[in-house]
């Protein structure tokens, strides 16, 4: 991978992880749509790993959508919020690149080389939800 593909893909997980990270609030949990779809970007390759996909992405969920339900309107709490959100941003970051290569290894291993391009399919989860 190049210099170029990894700030790529570093770009484009990071637009996807902000707008996930912007469907979580206090108040509304995500819905099975958009967890399916976080869970989809990570490329699990078996329904076992998506089972642990789903714990990570609700436990992130949970994680983040317990300081936003804590802001009392103090500049504190406005403080931990947004680092909660920052916080919660770099890893949904995190998860979705590692499903890049994860991706790609489950198109070799169980598609022959011919499944979508994780890249793609970033791109249009971006696309789609900007």
């Amino acid at each position: 991978m190049t210099d170029t593909t990894n700030e790529v893909d570093v770009q484009l997980a990071t637009r996807a992880a902000e707008l996930a990270t912007s469907w979580v609030s206090a108040d509304t949990p995500l819905t099975d749509v958009q967890g399916w779809k976080l869970v989809a970007l990570q490329h699990a390759g078996s329904a076992h790993m998506e089972m642990f996909m789903w714990d990570a992405v609700r436990a992130w969920e949970r994680k983040l959508a317990t300081v936003l339900a804590e802001e009392d309107g103090t500049p504190e709490s406005r403080e931990r919020s947004a680092h909660a959100r920052a916080t919660a941003m770099t890893a949904m970051r995190d998860m979705v690149l590692r499903g890049i290569p994860r991706g790609r290894r489950v198109n070799d291993i169980w598609r022959d080389g011919e499944g979508p391009d994780p890249r793609e399919e970033l791109r249009q989860f971006v696309a789609s939800h900007a």
